[in-house]
């Protein structure tokens, strides 16, 4: 990473961090008048896009998507590769549903990020509870099917850098089994632009491809997410492995 890369990315930080500070005053202050739905589209995809025109301004990062026309009208869950942290603010500004995310309780206590999370009562869970926290992701995710947020995850469970592999969880696929919801997978390689664990941003144009509907109506979790899997890391490795292609 060079030092510019360096140098543009603690810029992007920088606006970032005034950006998060932002939203968290306009979540908090709507939250008693407006619906999380209304909150959600009035301010956090409209922030999400902003944070994206930001990386492209500061950074020279854009993207490019394939299979836009793939996403349904119809409540489904979403399966996403997960290599880097641009993921959320994709999705968050593109879905056509608001996402429902499921993510560490623990964040809550970071200052301002944490509390604008806590505001929109998304899924929240405890890992250290183990079996009672996907208990309570079963229990609660057709609620929010019900309300038209769609429900996202990364079956990997943690960013993988490009080229690596770890073992899928099946935690989405048994979800979308039970609910007899269908999944939509979404692969692309940000980490080219945008590496784990690092402050510096590579120009470039980051690929997205969401892929068609998977049916999960009376199949086996495992041969979904093996399904799923393939789709994804097939499309992964189709993809340019390095920036500036």
């Amino acid at each position: 990473m060079t030092f510019a890369n360096n140098l543009r990315g603690w810029i992007f930080y920088f606006f970032l961090a005034i950006s998060i500070i932002v939203l968290t005053v306009l979540l908090l202050c709507s939250w008693p008048f407006m619906s999380y739905e209304r909150r959600y589209e009035a301010v956090c995809r409209p922030w999400a896009k902003c944070v994206l025109k930001l990386l492209d301004v500061i950074c020279g990062v854009r993207w490019r998507a394939k299979g836009m026309e793939n996403m349904p009208d119809i409540p489904c869950v979403v399966l996403v590769k997960h290599q880097s942290a641009w993921d959320p603010f994709w999705l968050g500004a593109f879905l056509k549903h608001p996402p429902c995310f499921i993510y560490k309780k623990s964040l809550h206590w970071i200052p301002c990020l944490g509390w604008a999370l806590a505001s929109m009562n998304m899924m929240a869970i405890d890992r250290s509870k183990g079996r009672q926290a996907f208990e309570q992701f079963m229990r609660r995710g057709p609620e929010f099917e019900k309300r038209g947020w769609w429900v996202t995850l990364f079956p990997e469970g943690t960013r993988v850098p490009m080229g690596e592999h770890v073992r899928w969880k099946t935690g989405g696929a048994r979800f979308a089994c039970s609910a007899g919801l269908p999944i939509l997978p979404i692969a692309h390689n940000a980490a080219i632009c945008w590496p784990k664990n690092s402050v510096g941003k590579c120009p470039g144009v980051i690929d997205v491809e969401i892929g068609p509907l998977i049916e999960t109506k009376g199949r086996d979790p495992h041969t979904v997410t093996a399904e799923v899997e393939a789709w994804i890391e097939g499309r992964v490795n189709a993809m340019p492995q390095h920036a500036g292609h």
